[in-house]
């Protein structure tokens, strides 16, 4: 409880500790993927981007549209704490691929 806290008080712009939390949902299975971390929102989108774009094959790649990115939380790495947050969409895995054709 006390990382919790101490993570709350702690702003992630001023102290750069923390690291965002992600998930990909996958609307056809219902469920949140295991969880990745990257440094803000802009990052994750880029990782997501070169999984799409590198990958093929992949469910992403073709089924962008099952496919949603969202901010789950915030890692603290000095304190080893992890604040969760009510699931925040990010973007749409479609969204990526619009403005490829």
């Amino acid at each position: 409880m006390t990382n919790s806290k101490k993570i709350h008080n702690l702003p992630n712009n001023e102290t750069g500790l923390h690291d965002y939390i992600f998930s990909i949902y996958d609307n056809v299975a219902q469920i949140f993927e295991p969880p990745f971390t990257e440094k803000n929102k802009g990052t994750a989108i880029r990782r997501i981007q070169d999984l799409i774009q590198n990958n093929t094959q992949s469910p992403y790649s073709k089924f962008p549209d099952n496919f949603v990115l969202y901010h789950i939380g915030y890692f603290d790495n000095s304190v080893a704490g992890i604040l969760d947050l009510e699931p925040e969409q990010v973007i749409q895995f479609l969204e990526l691929t619009e403005n490829k054709e």
